[in-house]
């Protein structure tokens, strides 16, 4: 059986069964897509964690999504290009607005260092109280969770550069488990509302 026949009957497969075991066989296939990481990670200004978490947002867009009716190699080659482009374009708003910011500090530094420092002020309240709610949300998330799940949300809250495999090597398991429980705990997140629960966690 070829590649992509087998991907498309694991994934039906772990769509039924939610079996670790056949999503990690999903993952090893997948991840061998991931070539020249530290290359693509540089064109897109971004670091081999953030493009990893990426691809992994896509395998798991995708493995809820799949409806059988394509290929999902292919399917799943399009969504991990789209999160690289969204990567990217997040990474160029992030540093255009960082030159930006550097500009105008350079230009009126003088006459506003009483604003900024007034601004900075309500900047902190504002983002101590945004914080605050986001622990708060978190903890009804982890409502009833199990230690795993609290356990990966707590690495993933403290790690500098979170990704399902590093979170993995930290708790001594499996990645695929902790793409899982983040999984289901994405499950009760409103993505609406909140935007993707990764930036979400990693704002924190």
């Amino acid at each position: 059986m070829d590649k992509t026949k087998k991907l498309n009957k694991l994934v039906v497969e772990y769509q039924y069964t939610k079996s670790d075991e056949v999503f990690t066989k999903i993952y090893e296939i997948i991840s061998k897509e991931w070539r020249n990481l530290p290359t693509v990670a540089s064109s897109i200004r971004a670091d081999i964690h953030d493009l990893i978490a990426a691809y992994e947002q896509a395998l798991l867009k995708c493995v809820k999504e799949f409806d059988g009716k394509s290929e999902f190699l292919n399917y799943y080659r399009y969504v991990a290009t789209n999160e690289r482009t969204n990567l990217y374009l997040k990474n160029k708003r992030y540093h255009e607005k960082f030159y930006e910011i550097e500009s105008e500090r350079d230009d009126k530094i003088e006459a506003t260092i009483e604003s900024i420092a007034d601004e900075k002020t309500v900047e902190s309240v504002v983002h101590g109280n945004k914080k605050a709610d986001q622990l708060a949300l978190i903890d009804s998330l982890l409502n009833g969770a199990d230690e795993t799940t609290t356990a990966i949300v707590e690495a993933f809250l403290k790690h500098p550069k979170p990704t399902a495999t590093a979170i993995a090597k930290e708790l001594g398991v499996h990645h695929s488990k902790v793409i899982r429980k983040l999984e289901k705990l994405a499950g009760k997140f409103d993505s609406k509302k909140y935007g993707n629960y990764r930036d979400f966690l990693v704002a924190i």
